[in-house]
């Protein structure tokens, strides 16, 4: 791919920075290990000792041990094993807090494989499952969050190489009980599937992206359904980049940032929680760990299992957006994790030779400048890490030089199993499906009873409603009907959520509302327009809207919660539901209501303060609000 004299100008670099890590190297007589820089304030860092890939030893450990593959230099070897004896002793591993791929133990574990991996020395293999065993309910359950960067899919993969090297049946346990997780908590969107709405991101919804979003989750199901020829994971997998589209802005051939720090959420409107509001500061992220760089990563995998154009087109898409970013080169920064050396994998798949050499070469020029190759953080001349510094620089030469896109860690694979799948049959697709069709329609199903498993067979949540449709139908029971009904609702209003954080945003405006409502007189609040909160709906049992007996959807941080309430506030939220009122008409209409003549003075006395002492009540907990 390169010319001789590009090689030698690559390999020059390669050797620059494996000098500078070796001069700053700390050493004993048996261990080997690099400090890592820590911000204790905005403008302050000090030195601690960090084990983890992104930025701490394991991290710079994989970049030895690629050099080791690549020249063959035994010290290379003598520095992995030191670096290694350092990592596997240190209390933060043998008593460790942190449990994720790049940022945990999970990270120490697929160190120990590669190492193994690359010198066949088994004692990181017995190492890899001890620390495994060892930690096994934390490393499956202690991660609330999905994705591949800080959550348990990354440890999906990793524990999956391990159960390929091992055979453990342990191991193997794990491993389902990760998958189980991905399949239990996948959620319906306005297409396809997402992970990760509960209250474990700060995001609009649930984020895109290769580090903590739908790419890198993707990624793994793939990797994990092809190693067990399991076609369910696959159709996960898909479902995940169809969602992911939704959050494809074609004018800047990227995939929107999603994530909404305070910054972005110091606006007026935030409550309404519109896209529109945020967009103009999501569309500019374009790295490995977010946008288009990261994507296509996942998307050219995608492309080549399936051959299908949409992958292609995207893998295009990706490509022209980081195409665009180099011709700028307007930004200091060429980590792995959030700068333009990240885009390499990308470019590599793609034979842009001229493209890697400039960014290359740019890297290496602000290096020269500035001891650094991040000029956003003040750390940057003393970190050695992987994703977020030196090392990675070194790392991902390493990677051109064996024009390497796949199996690193930028992408990290999996072995081919030539064994007999164990999940063949257990995740199907027709059985992922089901488990996920079936959570959305449970009751409709228990209602018709064994139906046909050729049901299943839909490609979504709204092919699916409709062949349920035409079985609910051709049943004539109503009460099927009306169950189906109400399901359909629930699946309309999971389409709309855009996770906890946004709810959390939400409240805060309303009970500030709220609370201004509340501290007024009597005579105030009646004169206001009153409307349901937007997170609100009624259900009619029978489809009769002048039927007191309804049921709320309320749509709130964890999801979609149902809640019968009683007839004389039933009749109030009914009555508002058709058309906003102030108080006053409010009172008038639910008089018409119950009284077929004019009401004494005295029963009307006491309408008024029921309906006042109600619509208080029902603005407290979040029913009502003030229109207007």
């Amino acid at each position: 791919m390169f010319t001789t004299e590009e090689t030698e100008r690559l390999k020059g670099q390669l050797y620059e920075i494996y000098d500078e890590l070796i001069s700053s190297l700390k050493e004993n007589e048996q261990e080997i290990w690099w400090q890592t820089p820590f911000y204790i304030n905005t403008d302050e860092y000090e030195f601690r000792e960090s084990y983890d890939l992104f930025n701490g030893n394991c991290g710079i450990i994989l970049f030895f041990l690629e050099l080791y593959q690549f020249d063959g230099n035994i010290d290379h070897l003598r520095i992995v094993n030191k670096g290694m004896h350092r990592i596997l002793n240190a209390d933060a591993v043998q008593h460790p807090k942190f449990f994720a791929l790049y940022t945990g133990l999970g990270g120490v574990i697929y160190t120990c494989l590669k190492v193994f991996e690359a010198t066949g020395n088994t004692f990181y293999k017995e190492k890899a499952l001890e620390l495994t065993l060892a930690n096994k309910q934390e490393l499956a359950e202690g991660l609330s969050k999905a994705d591949l960067l800080s959550g348990y899919s990354g440890n999906l993969l990793m524990m999956t190489l391990l159960y390929h090297y091992t055979d453990d049946n342990e191991v193997l346990r794990m491993v389902i009980l990760l998958i189980e997780r991905l399949i239990t908590e996948a959620r319906i969107s306005e297409q396809g599937l997402k992970w990760d709405y509960s209250s474990s991101k700060k995001a609009y919804d649930s984020m895109t992206g290769f580090s903590h979003g739908a790419a890198g989750i993707a990624w793994v199901l793939i990797q994990v359904g092809q190693y067990f020829n399991a076609t369910g994971l696959i159709y996960l997998a898909e479902e995940a980049l169809k969602y992911e589209m939704q959050y494809y802005y074609s004018p800047a051939k990227n995939w929107l940032d999603l994530r909404l720090g305070p910054h972005r959420l110091n606006k007026a409107d935030v409550h309404k929680w519109k896209l529109q509001t945020f967009l103009p500061e999501m569309t500019d992220v374009n790295a490995w760990a977010h946008g288009a760089a990261g994507v296509g990563i996942t998307r050219q995998m995608a492309f080549q299992l399936t051959k299908q154009k949409q992958y292609r087109l995207s893998c295009n898409n990706a490509l022209q957006r980081c195409l665009g970013d180099l011709e700028k080169l307007n930004r200091t920064d060429f980590t792995l994790v959030s700068g333009y050396c990240g885009m390499i994998p990308l470019l590599i798949s793609h034979k842009m030779k001229a493209q890697i050499v400039l960014i290359l070469s740019e890297a290496k020029m602000f290096y020269q400048k500035t001891n650094s190759y991040n000029g956003y953080v003040s750390c940057g001349c003393d970190d050695y890490g992987l994703l977020s510094g030196k090392s990675g620089v070194g790392y991902i030469i390493l990677n051109v030089l064996n024009n390497k896109n796949t199996d690193s860690i930028l992408g990290p694979g999996l072995p081919n199993n030539r064994r007999k799948s164990v999940f063949e049959d257990k995740y199907s697709k027709e059985q992922i499906k089901k488990s996920v069709f079936t959570k959305y329609y449970t009751r409709t199903l228990e209602e018709l009873k064994g139906v046909d498993s050729a049901i299943f067979n839909a490609n979504d949540i709204n092919e699916f409603k409709m062949k349920l449709e035409l079985l609910v139908l051709t049943s004539g029971n109503t009460k099927t009907q009306n169950i189906f009904d109400l399901e359909t609702r629930l699946v309309g209003l999971w389409k709309q959520h855009k996770g906890y954080f946004s709810f959390e945003q939400k409240y805060r405006y309303w009970h500030k509302m709220a609370d201004e409502s509340l501290s007024t007189t009597d005579q105030a609040l009646m004169a206001k327009c009153l409307g349901l909160s937007r997170n609100i709906e009624l259900y009619h049992h029978h489809d009769d809207l002048n039927d007191p007996n309804i049921l709320l959807l309320i749509s709130e941080g964890n999801g979609i919660k149902e809640l019968n309430v009683g007839v004389f506030a039933a009749m109030i939220l009914n009555t508002i539901s058709k058309k906003k009122l102030t108080g006053v008409e409010l009172i008038k209409s639910i008089q018409a209501l119950l009284f077929e003549e004019d009401p004494t003075e005295k029963s009307l006395i006491e309408l008024e303060n029921k309906v006042v002492q109600q619509i208080r009540l029902l603005i407290k907990a979040g029913f009502i609000e003030i229109i207007g």
